[in-house]
């Protein structure tokens, strides 16, 4: 079955799941891949949200998924259970989805968790495939709508939505090179540590919306790592002076309680003010200790969601991933 989506306005482009056949499915949770989540021991779905022009004539192709469990984080490493083909296109994607419950248009969708950058006179479609537990989901990403759909439909806008809002900013040297948009940048070199002593990160986080400058919010994700491997994340941000802890503990952006700004632990999901004003002024600040050896990715979203109408989790815009590899020695 092949279902494709278009919002108008918000510039939201979804594309097919294609489950493939596998014998004893449990139909009830698995043959409706775009139906509501119904249970726990159930998988994740890939999806293609779109494509950007960049500026050199390339194309960066946008990719999210839906885990559609009800709490369960499922990880599926690198190789016969997740891949992208071509094969030069490989090697980019999550191994680690957690489950998310945005509002809105959001849902239980992750978007542009990563991107694959194109050449401009690439042709055909980029494959991303996930086997959960023996069932196979695929999607497409591709820049030419198939059949009589809108030649371009699944280009996305750069430029600003409806009340100002852009994508932010985000260097990991106070003057260094800018990454904006889903691809982003990259920690300038790997860093390295053993199990249970904490890698301490740094970067500098910029509004640029054409309105007043809003602030912009930190959210910390296990990427890529080896599978059962816990990151346990520590914000060293500073509250702002007014910040109050929410009343009655509300429920946050991710679905998780809501949790108050200022230094301390930090679930996947939960997201952190970054300041202003003062000394600290722009910069994200965290550590992140690993309880098992092995190769990990972190993502770094910073996102302006925060009292702006124009921009949420189910918008294409407006968040940019800074990635950070970390080596884990025993």
């Amino acid at each position: 079955m092949r279902r494709i989506t278009t919002t108008l306005g918000v510039t939201v482009v979804l594309a097919a799941i294609l489950p493939l056949a596998v014998e004893a499915q449990d139909w009830t949770r698995r043959e409706y891949p775009l139906a509501p989540p119904n249970s726990n021991r159930n998988f994740v779905a890939p999806y293609f949200d779109g494509f950007y022009p960049n500026a050199d004539g390339t194309f960066t192709i946008s990719f999210g998924y839906m885990n559609r469990n009800d709490a369960d984080q499922i990880e599926i490493a690198l190789g016969t259970d997740n891949f992208i083909e071509p094969a030069e296109f490989d090697g980019g994607q999550p191994t680690a989805f957690q489950v998310v419950r945005y509002s809105g248009f959001g849902g239980p969708r992750e978007r542009g968790t990563f991107g694959v950058v194109v050449p401009a006179d690439f042709e055909g479609d980029v494959w991303w495939t996930l086997t959960t537990d023996g069932y196979t989901t695929r999607v497409p990403g591709r820049l030419e709508s198939p059949g009589r759909i809108i030649r371009g439909a699944y280009e996305l806008g750069t430029t600003a939505m409806a009340a100002g809002s852009l994508r932010p900013s985000v260097r990991f040297m106070e003057n260094g090179p800018e990454g904006i948009g889903i691809t982003g940048i990259e920690y300038p070199e790997p860093l390295t540590t053993t199990v249970g002593e904490p890698v301490d990160v740094r970067f500098w986080a910029f509004d640029r919306g054409e309105r007043e400058l809003a602030t912009v919010n930190m959210t910390l994700w296990k990427h890529q790592g080896p599978v059962g491997g816990v990151i346990a994340f520590e914000s060293l941000v500073e509250a702002p002076p007014e910040a109050e802890e929410p009343a009655g503990r509300g429920r946050g952006r991710g679905g998780r309680a809501a949790r108050p700004p200022g230094p301390g632990p930090l679930m996947t999901t939960q997201s952190i003010p970054i300041l202003t004003d003062g000394p600290e002024a722009n910069q994200g600040h965290f550590t992140a200790t690993f309880d098992t050896p092995g190769r990990y990715v972190i993502r770094i979203r910073i996102d302006n969601f925060t009292g702006n109408s124009d921009s949420t989790p189910g918008n294409q815009c407006c968040w940019t991933n800074g990635y950070v590899v970390v080596s884990v020695n025993q």
